[in-house]
């Protein structure tokens, strides 16, 4: 009876582990290099002309899953500039379910 307990203990730790370490969004807090990233801004367009992020592409968060299908092929890790978590958050999962490279965000 105690084998089962452990079993089930183990196989749900490495579930948990398993996924938190697919669904985590890391904050990245110094300037990054353009080289090491594909930088996407999810912010609208308004927001992204008054303030742009250099060396970022815009697609807003609303048009980001129709232009990954379309034409969007990176190999290097993922830089999102957004306004706030929750849209970084929503985009990771769509950018997850077609790549998977790491994903940072920034806030801006």
């Amino acid at each position: 009876m105690t084998f089962i307990y452990i079993t089930a203990t183990v196989l749900l730790l490495v579930t948990i582990s398993f996924i938190v370490r697919k669904s985590s969004l890391k904050l990245l807090k110094q300037q990054p290099l353009e080289d090491n990233f594909c930088i996407i801004d999810i912010r609208d367009y308004i927001s992204s002309h008054r303030s742009p992020y250099p060396g970022a592409e815009n697609i807003p968060l609303s048009y980001l899953q129709r232009e990954l299908r379309d034409r969007m092929k990176c190999r290097k890790e993922i830089l999102l500039v957004t306004d706030d978590l929750r849209g970084a958050k929503i985009a990771a999962k769509i950018i997850r379910k077609k790549q998977k490279q790491a994903i940072y965000y920034i806030q801006t």
